[in-house]
């Protein structure tokens, strides 16, 4: 019996163990048609009320791009890695704008994951330039659900270059220790090796 191990990949659809190459497939594969798409698809599709909805499929997005780039193999520092995420993933946002990012991660993240909602101040609102904006004196955070789900879409396809690039050795490092932590691969390795 096969399973699923992406959108379009199954158990089947390469011998085992997996190469790196093939482990960087089936990670695109994953984000793109699991994640970034079907958000994608509801502003297509003109789904009503979909703006929450696009948040709850690609926050998780940034905790795991973060790290996936440094190759981070526990399951603790959710703030730290969804924050240096965000910084990936939105490159002209420096790392100094603590108070925005704070707002994401409390705001957006853990109340997307924790109450179903975004907490307080946090408005939807497709009528600002760029996918989100911040009021520094009032704390208010500002998202366009479809531009920010686009601009995700638009650096998810600059890291799938980077890590399909030979050169960047160390990222292509990271990556795989984390896609074997994630994927149990590192226990069949040991158990292997044993």
């Amino acid at each position: 019996m096969s399973w699923a191990i992406s959108p379009i990949h199954n158990s089947d659809t390469f011998p085992v163990p997996l190469t790196l190459d093939q482990k960087i497939k089936v990670f695109i594969a994953r984000v793109k048609g699991w994640q970034i798409q079907p958000a994608l698809d509801m502003k297509e599709h003109n789904i009503p009320h979909r703006g929450f909805a696009q948040l709850a499929i690609v926050t998780s997005y940034f905790e795991m791009i973060a790290k996936y780039r440094e190759g981070y193999l526990g399951e603790w520092k959710s703030s730290n890695y969804f924050k240096q995420g965000m910084i990936y993933t939105f490159p002209e946002l420096p790392a100094s704008e603590q108070d925005l990012l704070d707002a994401f991660y409390t705001r957006v993240r853990n109340g997307l994951y924790h109450l179903g909602i975004t907490r307080l101040k946090v408005a939807l609102f497709d009528g600002i330039p760029g996918s989100f904006g911040f009021h520094q004196d009032i704390g208010e955070l500002v998202i366009s659900p479809d531009r920010f789900v686009e601009d995700i879409a638009i650096q998810f396809e600059l890291f799938a270059k980077e890590l399909q690039d030979f050169k960047n050795i160390e990222l292509r490092r990271n990556f795989e220790a984390r896609f074997d932590h994630d994927n149990g691969l590192e226990i069949e390795k040991e158990e292997k090796a044993d």
